[in-house]
């Protein structure tokens, strides 16, 4: 095989790593690395001498690691065999998300969640060497798309550790962590930067995108009506015991006849009656002459029905909290 004078990277640029695809080298040739790269010479499974950007003259003196290696001789061209890798260190753009759902319990209401999040993150070879070393293993190609795959398990177990952090930093529910993005991926980049490094990894950037939730899920529905009935005792005060007799009599109204026969009947009849009068007598407290005020201007009633409009997906959560804000601020 002719020796090699002239070597230079002839991989896409998509390629974190790319192994030359011949061994036969001699001194007096050239090699070339371009901007954001780095060569280096391999000898027996050993990193060896690493250049950065520029043309290189293969000569004794200036590949000193090899040059004792192989005990060339000084001066002239010489043969001699290595593997030469390029490492490309531009940064690289890549999107991460669960392929299936993560369990994660609620520190606040410890109840457990099926949670599937995604984002993305920027990541760029920092240590050339441990880089090869640790995770090429003698490979002749490397793509981006590649190292994403050996990345994204430790994206997947590093999830709950950070979200976990962030909602008991702010001390809320799993279910409002979308409020707090900016902050998980903080969290999130400050957790997996050290993993990333082990392999000579330099994470630049990593963010949280959304947290998604399964809303037909028993648990997420008892984690609202947790928070639903925790917002009505807050509005109503005192008043909420009152509601809640409301809510029984009128249910048990709307079951007249059902295992009860008339008696059943009259009774769901007469707590519906009895309750929807006190329910009358409370909202009316403090109104003075002016009349009874109609159902559907009252806050509590416009936010609740506000929070099923949200739990159906109807609208948003920043509609819901502009629109509860706008109530509230009327009172």
């Amino acid at each position: 095989m002719a020796l090699i004078d002239r070597i230079k990277f002839e991989g896409s640029p998509n390629e974190i790593v790319w192994k030359y695809p011949s061994d036969e080298i001699s001194t007096a040739g050239q090699l070339i690395v371009d901007e954001n790269q780095e060569a280096i010479f391999f000898k027996e499974g050993k990193a060896l001498d690493t250049f950065g950007p520029g043309t290189h003259t293969l000569k004794t003196g200036n590949i000193p690691i090899l040059e004792a290696l192989v005990n060339l001789p000084f001066g002239g061209k010489t043969p001699f065999t290595a593997e030469v890798y390029y490492v490309n260190k531009a940064i690289f753009a890549m999107k991460w998300g669960t392929n299936t759902p993560i369990p994660l319990e609620d520190p606040k209401y410890k109840i457990v969640l099926n949670i599937r999040a995604f984002g993305d993150y920027k990541f760029r070879i920092k240590d050339s060497r441990s880089f090869l070393l640790n995770v090429v293993k003698g490979g002749n190609r490397t793509t981006n798309g590649s190292i994403d795959e050996f990345l994204k398990p430790n994206i997947v177990r590093g999830i709950g550790d950070f979200i976990s952090e962030v909602i008991l930093n702010n001390n809320t529910s799993v279910v409002e962590i979308n409020k707090f993005r900016d902050e998980s991926s903080t969290a999130g980049r400050v957790k997996l930067a050290p993993e990333f490094e082990k392999y000579g990894i330099d994470l630049t950037e990593f963010n949280v995108s959304s947290v998604n939730f399964d809303q037909n899920d028993p648990n997420y529905q008892r984690i609202q009506k947790i928070i639903t009935d925790k917002f009505e005792i807050d509005m109503l005060g005192d008043k909420y015991q009152q509601k809640k007799m409301f809510d029984i009599g009128q249910a048990a109204a709307e079951n007249e006849g059902q295992g009860g026969g008339a008696m059943g009947a009259g009774m769901g009849m007469g707590m519906g009656m009895n309750m929807g009068q006190m329910m009358g007598n409370m909202m009316n407290q403090g109104g003075g002459q002016g009349g009874t005020a109609p159902a559907a201007n009252d806050p509590a009633a416009r936010i609740a029905k506000l929070k099923g409009l949200l739990d159906q997906g109807l609208i948003n959560a920043e509609e819901f909290e502009a629109k509860k804000k706008e109530i509230l601020s009327s009172l």
